[in-house]
């Protein structure tokens, strides 16, 4: 999600990645062991990463 705030030469904006901070539990499933016959990184379905804000500037010239 993104808000941003629009002038004329310049925007501001603020927004946030993964609002409900929803996170896979165990992504890669028996990891300690990358050549066993459980290794399957195709098994990382959903994010790995937490909540993520942001704001920022543009400006055009």
């Amino acid at each position: 999600m993104q808000f941003t705030k629009v002038w004329k030469k310049l925007d501001l904006y603020a927004g946030c990645e993964n609002l409900f901070d929803f996170r896979q539990i165990r992504p890669i499933i028996n990891w300690q062991n990358p050549f066993g016959d459980y290794f399957d990184t195709a098994f990382a379905w959903g994010p790995t990463r937490g909540r993520e804000l942001y704001v920022g500037v543009r400006m055009r010239w």
